[in-house]
């Protein structure tokens, strides 16, 4: 496999240059190139669905900034990509350097939408195809490097006379290998090189001067060969991916929809790979030092970065004196001669200050104080911002139309914004029930919402959509719903770098904010499996931000999240969610609604079908209670306006109550529901409560059915006084065995009931003691304690008559 040298000549019509993304090494060269070939046009790796819009790169923006593309698959799901330019990026550098020599510039790559997949990498200016090359490896073994980072620093960025010359040479033999050596080129690569291969063609038809491509080092020489059949045919495409690019357009219009590109600032923190960024350069603010001091010459730039990391330790109380920087100076001074590097690199001042200041050792996982200090300043604190100009997604203006309406807009001046969320009777009254779904946004459109409210649904779109700067701190809480006696809400606005960032990159979710959050809850559906309690949070979620109305396939998937939970729990927790917005909420519009009436009903069904099946269930004695009592309170309030099915119900009731195989607790919450919904005579109770006499099941029986008949129970003095038979007839030792579940029973009674039963007790035993008696009295120690010492002097009477130490009976 022959290496064609004719791909370094700078003189052939079409030249070629090979980078890696983020170099400057590259950024300086391809300047130092393209003014010495003065080509008539400019080709660059980048998205050529920018191109009309590329004037806008030349506006006067704070870098680092990136093209944000994003698209909405077949599937559904939605997938973003970046392409980030930083000042010594070289694609950026090779556009500075085409409006300084008046030529036209071009980007050639596939658009991203055509080529987006679930699992394509969102950083399209990553280098993963040239560092996870075996060829790599072996050249890394052979230099005696640790990475592909340093590799590549060693034979292009550390040496500041490397010569464009040079740098060709070596670069195309590089990458030139390293493709020749990969054993999959992945289809998306083959069909952006095609792709990219048509616009070289179609600018050579074009133009008549020189052409300069600049693109990764991956592609070069592909796109070199593509062009020049009569060099070796290494990199031929078979005739199966031949036949997919003839097919390419009609493949890519059916393929994608929904799709965006715009502008977006940027960082440093997140163009580290150390941090994130995949595959990218690491420390970033390391190179941009040295983008800098290349221009002005300056060969110690090490000196400058040493002086910050100084000052960096000592604002964070690290202590590093004079001494120690001449220590660390020397020790990376020592370690650059010994790599034969030109100047003191990157590494070599990382290790020189590892290998001077740190003196204890460093657990793996953790990073040491000192090198936190130098990993932040060599990645660097910038941040973009883009000029005023920049054409934005319809999604930012509209964010920044509704929040300037509401006096919502952040400052850099943190303010915290209370709201009660209160709406006028004949406000409810008017848009609750079915009113058509038009009718419905026209009421919103007109702000016809109180002012709370429309703030409160507007910051919760924001939040749902992840915009930076917005934060829900405190207000009452709709899922636990413990105190809603006020409902309100506490929120803490303030602007930050990340706020212009975050609405342009949600712009993949829609062109207007009650779309994009539409569309946001839509994903976020789809990432549940088999939970119908986030799926009701979801809806209670949605009603927060205002909607209302759910889509057709947000309804769908609801219904199918229901039908796949096979847990009682997670789903009576849901049917307590769906059950308070339907029939309790006056805040959020939601009472009534039919849609959220079918999901009731959907889910009842659901929890009966489940009650009937759940069998032994250990320590979930609380959230099985609480379930049942859902269900019944869902009954109770909705079987006549849904229409539920009220004999069903009360066969399942009566299946459960009557399966002895059943726990005690399950049973007795199942009579207790049916004694409430006057389904079961007393009879069949006290029946059921004698079935359950033995002391390790009376407890738990008591329990479930106080917990769902409170009220009832206190009616029927009957059952009180045979609880009262039972108890008596256990010695202390049973009845010890049995309180605490009897204990447990009582809690639900509040103090007032409990007198009153006690009282009912003590009438039946002597009326006329009682008329006149005053009010129990409260033990002087607890409930358990008494019982102990009882069951105790019972064994101590005990032992006395067996041993005959007071003559016996």
């Amino acid at each position: 496999m022959e290496f064609d040298t004719a791909i370094c000549q700078t003189k052939a019509p079409i030249v070629f240059f090979p980078v890696r993304h983020h170099s400057p090494a590259c950024g300086r060269l391809v300047r130092q190139l393209a003014f010495e070939i003065r080509p008539s046009v400019i080709l660059i790796e980048g998205p050529s669905d920018f191109n009309d819009r590329l004037p806008e790169l030349t506006l006067p923006h704070q870098l680092p900034i990136a093209i944000y593309s994003y698209v909405r698959l077949p599937d559904g799901k939605r997938r973003g990509a970046f392409y980030p330019f930083c000042i010594y990026s070289p694609e950026w550098q090779a556009l500075q350097v085409a409006q300084e020599l008046g030529i036209p510039a071009q980007f050639i790559d596939l658009p991203w939408a055509e080529v987006a997949t679930e699992n394509a990498p969102i950083h399209r200016y990553a280098d993963a195809e040239l560092r996870q090359s075996d060829y790599v490896t072996t050249l890394c073994q052979k230099i005696g490097v640790e990475n592909f980072d340093t590799l590549w620093d060693t034979l292009f960025e550390i040496d500041p006379e490397l010569t464009l010359t040079q740098y060709l040479e070596r670069c195309h033999q590089f990458c030139f290998h390293i493709r020749s050596t990969e054993t999959h080129i992945s289809k998306a690569d083959l069909r952006r090189e095609a792709f990219m291969v048509e616009a070289i063609q179609q600018a050579r038809r074009q133009y008549f001067g020189k052409i300069l491509v600049v693109t990764g080092g991956f592609h070069s020489y592909p796109l070199y060969e593509q062009l020049h059949p009569e060099c070796a045919e290494s990199f031929s495409l078979t005739p199966e991916v031949d036949a997919s690019i003839q097919n390419l357009e009609l493949e890519t219009q059916n393929s994608t929809s929904d799709r965006g590109i715009a502008l977006t600032p940027y960082s440093y923190q997140r163009l580290d790979n150390l941090t994130g960024y995949e595959s990218g350069m690491p420390n970033p603010g390391f190179y941009h030092a040295v983008w800098q001091n290349r221009f002005i010459g300056n060969q110690t730039i090490y000196r400058s970065l040493l002086a910050q990391v100084a000052r960096e330790l000592r604002q964070r109380e690290q202590t590093v004196s004079c001494a120690d920087l001449i220590a660390v100076e020397t020790m990376a001074r020592g370690l650059a001669t010994l790599r034969g590097h030109a100047e003191v690199w990157r590494q070599d001042l990382v290790d020189g200050i590892v290998g001077a200041l740190v003196k204890e050792e460093i657990e793996g996982g953790l990073t040491h104080p000192f090198l936190q200090a130098v990993y932040h300043i060599f990645r660097g604190q910038d941040r973009g911002r883009l000029t005023t100009g920049t054409t934005l997604p319809p999604l930012v203006q509209d964010i920044q139309q509704q929040l300037h309406n509401q006096d919502l807009e952040p400052t850099t001046q943190q303010r915290i914004v209370e709201l009660d969320l209160i709406r006028p009777v004949e406000e409810t009254e008017t848009t609750l029930g079915n009113q058509p779904i038009a009718t419905q946004k026209q009421a919103t459109a007109l702000s016809t919402l109180p002012p709370s409210l429309q703030k409160s649904q507007l910051l919760h779109r924001l939040r749902i959509l992840s915009i930076s700067g917005f934060r829900h701190m405190d207000g009452s809480d709709l899922i636990g719903r413990k105190d809603l006696v006020r409902i309100w809400e506490q929120w803490t606005i303030q602007w930050t770098p990340e706020f212009d960032a975050s609405c342009i990159e949600a712009a993949i979710y829609g062109a207007t904010l009650v779309d994009a959050a539409t569309a946001r809850v839509l994903d976020l559906a789809a990432a549940i499996e088999r939970d119908a309690e986030k799926t009701a949070i979801l809806l209670l979620d949605a009603c927060l931000m205002g909607l209302y109305d759910i889509s057709d396939g947000l309804r769908q998937r609801l219904v199918e999240l229901i039908r796949q939970d096979n847990n009682f729990f997670t789903i009576t927790k849901a049917l307590g969610h769906l059950l308070y917005l339907y029939r309790y909420d006056e805040v959020l519009g939601t009472k009534g609604r039919s849609h959220i009436g079918t999901l009731l009903v959907e889910i009842f069904q659901r929890s009966l079908w489940l009650l009937e099946g759940l069998g032994q269930v250990q320590g979930m004695d609380q959230d099985l209670l609480h379930g049942l009592r859902t269900v019944l309170e869902t009954f109770e309030c909705c079987s006549s306006t849904l229409e539920l099915n009220a004999d069903h119900f009360v066969q399942v009731l009566q299946r459960v109550s009557t399966d002895f195989h059943q726990t005690p607790l399950l049973r007795g919450a199942t009579i207790g529901a049916l004694w409430t919904l006057k389904q079961a005579a007393m009879e069949q109770v006290i029946a059921d409560l004698i079935y359950s006499a033995n002391p390790d099941h009376l407890g738990d029986f008591l329990t479930g059915l106080f917990y769902l008949a409170r009220e009832t129970v206190q009616r029927h003095p009957d059952l009180v006084h045979k609880i009262d038979d039972l108890l008596m007839a256990y010695d202390d030792e049973s009845f010890l065995e049995a309180l605490p579940a009897l204990r447990l029973a009582f809690s639900y009674f509040t103090p007032r009931e409990k007198h009153y039963m006690a009282r009912t007790l003590l009438q039946a035993q002597d009326a006329g003691q009682v008329k006149e008696a005053a009010p129990l009295v409260d033990l002087e120690v607890s409930v358990g304690l008494a019982a102990q010492v009882l069951a105790f002097e019972t064994r101590l009477f005990q032992a006395v008559r067996r041993y005959g130490l007071r003559g016996g009976d």
